[in-house]
């Protein structure tokens, strides 16, 4: 017997986490990184994997293959492999694609495939551009190659200018790009400035979050929830920063703790309006209708 009630249904969450350490956001700002470990790396992914243990969540880590060549961070991506989270790739060398030719693209993206695959015995079958910086050329060398889905897109003009693709359409959440590739746009901000994602809502306070969450959450559309090692990871000492813009694309300007209670908190208030699965749960009810998709 039913109540007669109707059931609105929950939207999906996805919880990712881009590996990008001190050392991949130095190089990406052209600033000398003359040291051999990564604290940024260690404290940070550490931090997460305590974290979602404890409120039992399974993200997503986008892995820079050459992480694998460092044994430490080899074995704290097995941990999470153990722990159940998903392993997508980050390109090998955190290159910037644009700045690519089509055969240099192919390679980071079929090798970083192969050496996750090979190191960690999993299947990888999604990927974040540095820089979200994809075009239509892209997606197809993803879907050629054998991916399932992407997330690099925001739901913006230029986006949708470089992707081919009508603007509403992208901003109705997931969509298709032929017959096998997915994807996953990140969340629509607008009308804030920029994205409320944990890394600018650390800088701006948690009001900027909470604003940002609500106004999606009024659409019912699927949410990626997009964390950066940083936003959990210990500050750099301060004798390997020079200046405040190391500092700030570092969160080195906030300390640990502030940092994980901050992002609990942002994690509770997403559990509180969407159902948080993997990111195959988005992917798979992809079908489900035009550019809507929920649990």
């Amino acid at each position: 017997m039913t109540s007669g009630v109707r059931q609105e249904r929950v939207p999906l969450c996805a919880v990712h986490v881009d590996l990008d350490g001190a050392a991949d956001i130095y190089r990406a700002h052209g600033w000398p990184y003359p040291f051999t470990d990564d604290p940024v790396w260690v404290s940070g992914l550490l931090a997460f994997l305590d974290l979602f243990e404890r409120l039992g969540i399974r993200a997503t880590l986008f892995v820079i293959t050459k992480a694998l060549d460092d044994a430490r961070k080899l074995e704290l991506l097995r941990e999470a492999v153990r722990r159940g989270h998903e392993i997508a790739s980050h390109t090998r060398t955190h290159a910037y694609l644009d700045r690519l030719d089509r055969a240099e693209q192919r390679s980071e993206l079929q090798r970083s495939r192969e050496d996750l695959a090979e190191a960690l015995g999993v299947k990888v079958c999604g990927f974040r551009a540095p820089g979200y910086r994809v075009n239509r050329a892209t997606l197809q060398v993803l879907a050629e190659l054998g991916y399932a889905w992407d997330s690099s897109v925001h739901p913006t003009p230029g986006f949708a200018r470089r992707l081919g693709v009508d603007l509403a359409q992208l901003r109705r959440g997931p969509i298709r790009f032929g017959s096998a590739l997915v994807e996953l746009p990140l969340p629509d901000h607008r009308p804030l400035p920029t994205p409320f994602s944990p890394s600018y809502s650390l800088l701006f306070g948690h009001w900027y979050f909470r604003t940002g969450l609500r106004r999606f959450a009024r659409a019912g559309l699927p949410l990626v929830l997009l964390f950066h090692l940083i936003d959990l990871a210990d500050p750099l000492p301060r004798e390997r920063i020079a200046g405040l813009s190391p500092r700030l694309m570092t969160l080195s300007l906030i300390n640990a703790r502030r940092k994980r209670a901050a992002c609990e908190r942002m994690l509770n208030e997403v559990a509180a309006r969407f159902e948080i699965r993997d990111s195959s749960a988005l992917v798979a009810a992809a079908g489900n209708g035009p550019g809507v998709l929920h649990g």
